[in-house]
């Protein structure tokens, strides 16, 4: 048996704390959230895994006790719970830590951890094998519309943080246009200039750096959203008409409205991986469903769990997908061992409201 491995999760919201603990449904959100300042993560899961090459992978699911708008709010909290959830690891005998949502964004997008736990425990915040996953199932909505990228302008919305910096870098040259948006107007031409350095011949002017996210996305074929905003940026009126978006970000910036009211665009939620095998439990936090802790259907995981899953089968106890800029041979790897252990890109759960009729 291979691992264990370790990989943080917490509720983004107010439902993913009611769908774990009915109880809190009543009471007042300012309650909770002090509730949550106190309480030590804990092991919410205990897993085994077998892989397509009949590793069997041992690993464990602890829950970093805050809110997504906790983890902006006080980060020196949220990096103290994470350092108290990596001693824990430790204890628990783990070498290699997935740091999910937004466990991965506080502490310098995990080299306050790499520097901390040298050598006694690695990290990885699973966005390798995010961005090859997000870009395998943007590809395949394009081929299944028989479109042709080069005649598509596409926009890459929170450019500058980790994932989007490697989408931006692998796919800046396949389309006629790319828009590069994030809040940064310096970090934005820095990742331009950065770009043109890499590639002196290409024309400059097919890369558009914009703050405004309305702006690029009224334009665009194809939107990619990886932002660290817990808040809803997309709206109702700012897709381009018969548009395909894919919305890596956790919680999701697409709003409700577009999934309701705009029948001609094609919504993807990005980074979804169906496991080898069905995983079966040894222990359950309050003997609910895994399902219900980590918000997806049976034998589905995100992409950055899955990716701590991988590095255990594989035995690769090293720092994978750590700071903001992410290595594209790492991303390459990744994306080959996951098909040799038998993970797939989950197309059938794509949130398709294009208009047929």
């Amino acid at each position: 048996m291979k691992g264990p491995f370790g990989f943080f999760i917490h509720p983004l919201n107010y439902n993913d704390l009611y769908r774990v603990m009915p109880e809190l449904i009543n009471k007042r959100p300012d309650f909770i959230e002090g509730i949550l300042k106190w309480i030590d993560p804990f092991v919410a899961a205990e897993v085994e895994i077998k892989t397509k090459t009949n590793d069997v992978v041992f690993g464990m699911f602890i829950v970093i006790p805050l809110l997504a708008k906790q983890f902006i709010e006080d980060e020196k909290l949220a990096v103290n719970k994470l350092i108290k959830g990596s001693n824990l690891a430790v204890k628990l005998g783990t070498k290699i830590l997935g740091l999910g949502a937004f466990t991965s964004v506080v502490g310098r997008a995990g080299l306050t951890l790499v520097n901390l736990f040298k050598e006694r425990l690695y990290f990885t915040s699973g966005a390798s094998y995010t961005v090859a996953s997000s870009l395998e199932v943007v590809d395949y909505n394009i081929k299944q519309l028989n479109l042709n990228k080069k005649e598509l302008i596409v926009s890459v919305i929170g450019a500058t943080g980790a994932i989007g910096k490697a989408i931006s870098h692998l796919i800046y040259k396949d389309y006629k246009k790319i828009f590069l948006v994030a809040r940064n107007k310096s970090r934005l031409n820095s990742l331009k200039n950065e770009i043109l350095l890499n590639d002196p011949y290409f024309n400059k002017e097919n890369i558009i750096v914009s703050t405004s996210i309305s702006e690029a996305t009224k334009v665009s074929d194809v939107v990619i959203i990886a932002t660290s905003s817990p808040k809803e940026l997309i709206d109702v009126n700012d897709l381009k008409y018969n548009s395909i978006v894919c919305d890596i970000s956790m919680p999701h910036n697409v709003s409700k409205e577009v999934i309701e009211k705009r029948k001609d665009v094609i919504v993807i939620e990005g980074g979804i991986i169906r496991l080898p095998s069905t995983p079966i439990f040894r222990k359950l936090f309050n003997n609910i469903s895994f399902e219900d802790i980590i918000g997806y259907p049976k034998n589905n995981v995100l992409a950055c769990m899955a990716e701590t899953i991988i590095l255990t089968a594989e035995n690769i106890n090293e720092n994978y997908s750590i700071g903001r800029n992410i290595d594209s041979n790492k991303i390459t790897k990744i994306k080959q061992l996951a098909d040799k252990h038998g993970f797939t890109v989950e197309n059938s759960i794509l949130t398709n409201i294009r208009n047929n009729s």
